[in-house]
């Protein structure tokens, strides 16, 4: 009878909706929405017969299943007929039906657990626990701790759909791991397995309540069953067994979740693909002629992505700034009132303010009297431990290597001002990366304004996407290191001052004033990058292109407002290489030695050397490395450096090459081809740009494995540019499309809407693989913020 009903009332309900947008008077539109709602009808009946199935019971549907599928199916139809009516008569109308399906995805599929498990008759299997088995036992409760980790239950006889801990609590009192992780491993045997079998993990986030409960496979009644807890452990974090519950349920009827943040994700993704579908405005409209819905987008587009760049940072628990004994206790070293990992920008801020260009930590007697205090083995051997870890030593004083700028920007004045040292380097690195966002919409911009003023909305908000997303911003911002700091600031500056040199390449000549400050700034800028990255000052190159047709071209440079802009031009890179140059005279004796091969790490720098045998390997895995993908959260795998060469190489996890991991990149290829050669190659500029960065790209990479080693965050030290280029890239081939579509090739009207989809797509895969590697990638949320992994990964993986 209920399956009788259910076919009747989803049946009404879907050709009701799906011919609402019909337009009566037509036979031919009303068989048209007949057919349609009939094929919706039939795949939300699928859908609800497969997603929400109980496990174990024939086909069939009680009254809350004829209801949730009644309602799924009318939802459907609902935004169907919708979509239909109001899908070309714009955003406002469009808007309130995304919202509602946004909301029909979070209820009906988001939650499929909730329906699929609404009927099921729970059972306590506490109640079978062997009464032989070392647990802890307290009134009402079970403990485990690293001696008793095993629960065995017998004798069920039960089929078992899923399981739910009640009142799990965590009993370790170290506050760093208040919020802790294990992994349970489920044993047993069913109708399919006489013999005790592994059936799989359950990972158990402490503080993450949607782990709590797990969803089983197994077939028919289970007669036993064990579960074996162990403790997270990883480089970063160990997490011991230490848990209380209160019971566990079997069969557990699962509420209702509804997920804020799953909904504004999926309310945002659909706005996108409604926003880039061909027949879009953002597509049809040009950048430049300030469109209010295309600057809106815009908008939308840069708050997302400032957002990630705010709150990034913070998600491991340790960076989160001041420490003290009152505030984020975990963290406090109980002598600073900052702690965090690396203190060196503080400690250099802090003797430049009493007029020394070392830091006033004194090293050891024992590294001083080393024949090669370089020599990590002969350091091992005399056991000195008390030694600065990937400090410059120079002549028996400490140093920082590290580019200076970053200090002059941030720790310097902030001690100057406050008298409090060692400024964390997480929210500097906030600011950085919302400089280096807004730089990327300014390059982008200017770009499009000086070469493609025809560009689309929708090409330039993509290829913003594309500069952010497929860079390793977010990447440094997870780890708000040294490192990754300096690294920042570099990219940062080296952004800035290209914006800057753009602005004034695009400024009327009459405006001079205006030319000079941004020239002078933008100097500033692009020179100030070699103290932070100085390998990245290969781009100051970029002038060539940018400026060549203006001042050698129409030989402005010759005209007395020429000299002048030169001046402005280059005074700003003299000083600071003045600057930089007595730096490091000062400290290490030469203007050109930043100090780099003087580092205390785990191999001697000052004997690295250049080998050619480090290239094949470097440029494999930096650049063309297929990434590893799995089927479970975080769906990426790390892989390690491969090289058949008997040789020391540095070298950190990678998640796939620049090239290789970046689809949007693959526009790249185009100039092999002669046609887009040739169109390209009528803008000098935009080819020198993109063959520049090209070459870059290769430099680099060849110069940082022979420096350092094989790195993937080194990947920042091209990549902004290099995805700049391959925008230049999509707006020619964008322009030209369009060009001959207008004036009737047929081929390129087919063409242009494909390469639109392309485009999209190459973005939209870039931000998966980007949000992907935060969690795949060291430094392992996984073990530094269990709570916030295991959320994600249940948000993620609804079904489980």
């Amino acid at each position: 009878m209920y399956l009788i009903i259910a076919l009747v009332l989803t049946a009404l309900l879907s050709a009701f909706f799906g011919l609402l947008p019909g337009k009566i008077k037509r036979r031919s539109v009303i068989k048209q929405d007949i057919v349609w709602a009939v094929g919706l009808w039939l795949a939300t009946w699928l859908f609800a017969v497969f997603a929400y199935h109980r496990p174990g019971l024939t086909i069939g549907f009680n009254a809350f299943r004829l209801v949730a599928v009644t309602a799924l199916n009318g939802w459907t139809g609902f935004v169907t007929a919708g979509l239909r009516s109001f899908g070309r008569k714009g955003l406002k109308a469009v808007v309130p039906l995304l919202l509602v399906t946004a909301l029909g995805l979070e209820v009906f599929v988001g939650n499929v657990a909730y329906f699929n498990t609404h009927s099921y008759e729970p059972f306590q299997l506490v109640d079978y626990l062997d009464e032989n088995i070392n647990v802890g036992r307290g009134l009402g409760t079970i403990s485990l701790d690293e001696g008793r980790t095993y629960l065995r239950f017998l004798n069920i006889d039960r089929p078992i759909y899923n399981l739910r801990f009640d009142g799990l609590v965590n009993d370790d009192t170290d506050l760093l791991h208040a919020d802790s992780a294990v992994t349970f491993t489920i044993e047993g045997t069913d109708a399919a397995n006489t013999q005790l079998t592994r059936f799989g993990s359950w990972q158990v986030g402490l503080q993450a309540p949607r782990t709590h409960t797990i969803s089983l496979d197994l077939t028919g009644n289970v007669s036993m069953m064990t579960l074996t807890a162990a403790g997270y452990s990883s480089t970063y974090a160990q997490f011991p067994v230490a848990l209380t519950f209160s019971g566990i349920t079997a069969n557990a009827p699962r509420a209702l979740n509804f997920s804020v943040l799953r909904f504004i994700a999926v309310f945002l993704a659909l706005l996108a693909v409604y926003g880039l579908r061909p027949a879009s405005g953002l597509w049809h409209r040009r950048w430049l002629a300030g469109n209010v819905c295309d600057r809106a987008a815009a908008a939308v587009l840069g708050l997302v992505l400032a957002a990630f760049v705010v709150v990034v940072p913070f998600w491991e628990p340790g960076n989160t700034g001041l420490a003290t004994k009152d505030y984020n206790t975990a963290f406090w070293d109980g002598k600073s009132t900052v702690s965090f990992v690396y203190q060196q920008y503080g400690a250099l801020a802090h003797s430049l303010l009493n007029g020394r260009l070392d830091l006033e930590a004194d090293p050891p007697a024992e590294l001083l009297a080393l024949e090669n205090p370089y020599d990590a083995g002969a350091r091992d051997a005399a056991q000195i431990n008390d030694i600065h870890w990937d400090h410059a030593f120079y002549n028996g004083r400490y140093y920082v290597y590290f580019g200076i700028v970053p200090c002059l920007l941030f720790q310097l004045p902030f001690e100057a001002l406050t008298g409090i040292q060692n400024l964390a380097y997480a929210p500097c690195m906030v600011v950085l990366g919302l400089l280096l966002l807004a730089a990327c919409f300014g390059v982008v911009g200017q770009a499009v304004r000086r070469w493609f003023p025809q560009t689309s909305a929708a090409a330039y908000l993509l290829a913003v996407a594309a500069v952010v997303l497929g860079s390793q911003l977010y990447y440094l911002l997870v780890r708000p290191y040294i490192y990754e700091y300096a690294i920042l600031c570099g990219a940062t500056l080296l952004m800035l001052g290209l914006w800057l040199w753009l602005s004034a390449a695009n400024t009327p000549v009459e405006k001079r004033g205006a030319i000079a400050t941004k020239l002078a700034f933008g100097s500033l800028f692009v020179a100030l990058v070699a103290g932070c990255r100085p390998q990245m000052e290969l781009f100051a190159f970029l002038a060539m292109p940018i400026f060549w047709q203006r001042y050698i071209g129409q030989k402005r440079l010759c005209s007395r407002a020429g000299a002048g802009e030169a001046a402005a031009f280059i005074l700003p890179v003299v000083v600071v290489a003045a600057g930089l140059m007595w730096y490091n005279a000062a400290r290490f004796g030469s203007p050109l030695d930043f100090g780099a091969n003087y580092n205390l790490t785990g191999n001697d720098m000052t004997q690295r050397g250049f080998n050619a045998v480090r290239i094949g390997p470097a440029v494999f895995t930096s650049l063309f490395e297929l990434p590893s993908w799995q089927g479970v959260f975080p769906f990426l795998r790390e892989t390690d450096v491969q090289t058949n060469a008997v040789i020391r190489t540095i070298s950190e996890k990678f998640t796939g090459g620049m090239l290789a991991a970046t689809p949007y990149l693959w526009v790249l290829a185009l100039p092999l081809l002669p046609a887009f050669r040739r169109c390209l190659h009528r803008r000098r500029a935009v080819a020198g740009i993109v063959y520049g960065g090209i070459a870059a790209m290769v430099v680099m990479t060849v110069v940082d494995c022979e420096m350092a080693g094989v790195l993937y965050r080194y990947l920042m030290d091209y990549s902004p540019v290099l995805l700049v280029g391959a925008a230049l890239c999509w707006f020619c081939a964008e322009g030209a499309l369009s060009r001959r579509t207008a004036v009737g090739d047929a081929t390129a009207a087919a063409a242009l809407p494909a390469l639109r989809v392309v485009m999209a797509a190459t973005v939209a895969y870039t931000a998966v693989y980007r949000f992907c590697t935060l969690f795949a990638m060291e430094p392992w949320l996984q073990g530094l913020n269990p709570s916030l992994y295991y959320t994600v990964s249940r948000l993620v993986q609804f079904w489980m």
